[in-house]
């Protein structure tokens, strides 16, 4: 009789390996993976203003402005984070999803009713970036403005409005 118990305690062990090996290899490792590749990077070394119309940029130092390609695939997430400075983005393909530190969620997209780009405001203010679709990949293009050899991306701000990354 103990050596029946023995043995299912075995199957019932062998089981579990089995369907934990089977899900670790077919499954996706990480849909929470962003790939930020830095397009070019310079400095602008003097102060500047410009004022014209409704746009205005002042710098009150040497900033770094970079610019880079931003791959969300499927299911992807940027995590709640924020920048060292100001960033304009621009969905080039797919889909984004956006949280503000209002709980404010926004689409952009290209021809979309909100459109396709966007302004990430700073260190002030952190943002959930997330690709929705389990099946279409997302591309942007942004510019950061940071101080001069910061990275651009700060990550592992505090989780807002009880969304989940």
């Amino acid at each position: 009789m103990r050596r029946s118990w023995l043995f299912a305690l075995l199957a019932i062990v062998a089981s579990f390996a089995l369907v934990g090996t089977v899900l670790a290899t077919h499954l996706p490792t990480n849909h929470n993976t962003t790939d930020l590749t830095t397009l070019v990077r310079g400095t602008i070394v003097d102060t500047f203003k410009y004022n014209v119309g409704d746009t205005k940029v002042q710098t009150k130092g040497p900033v770094d402005v970079v610019v880079a390609d931003v791959s969300f695939p499927a299911l992807a997430s940027a995590g709640w984070h924020n920048h060292p400075g100001p960033v304009f983005v621009i969905v080039t393909s797919g889909r984004l999803s956006v949280w503000t530190a209002s709980c404010v969620k926004h689409e952009y997209y290209q021809g979309g009713p909100e459109g396709a780009a966007f302004f990430e405001p700073g260190p002030e203010s952190s943002l959930l970036v997330k690709n929705e679709s389990a099946t279409i990949a997302a591309q942007v293009k942004a510019t950061f403005i940071v101080p001069p050899g910061t990275t651009a991306l700060r990550t592992g701000t505090a989780h807002l409005c009880g969304i989940a990354e």
